[in-house]
């Protein structure tokens, strides 16, 4: 498998079953399930290709294992690697924004009605 451009860390055509082998180092099923908190038979049924993870399970995994939330995301299947190079925009909350940012948001939204 090759490797790819901007985390260097996942083959672009890793698989879930495949990623949680890779990261786990091993690890035994029973091993996997009591380091993420789910039933052994979840993780069976993961490295058999026969369910995936809901996507809030997939964060957890990466994390347990102190990996990117992203590359798990997209070895499960929720994220396209082309979504990951896409910047990520935070806003704060519109209940803080004054006069011209509330007004400003709503040509945005209308615009984007629009455009639909």
């Amino acid at each position: 498998m090759a490797i790819s451009g901007n985390t260097g860390a996942v083959p672009t055509a890793e698989t879930w079953p495949e990623y949680v082998r890779r990261i786990s180092g091993g690890a035994t099923q029973a091993q996997i399930a009591e380091r993420i908190g789910v039933g052994r038979l979840s993780v069976c049924n993961w490295l058999h290709g026969k369910t995936r993870p809901k996507a809030e399970t997939v964060i957890i995994v990466a994390r347990a294992y102190r990996r990117s939330p992203i590359e798990a995301l997209i070895a499960a299947s929720y994220l396209d690697r082309t979504e990951s190079d896409s910047p990520i925009e935070i806003r704060a909350s519109l209940a803080d924004a004054d006069a011209s940012d509330l007004g400003a948001e709503v040509l945005r939204r209308l615009t984007r009605l629009q455009n639909q």
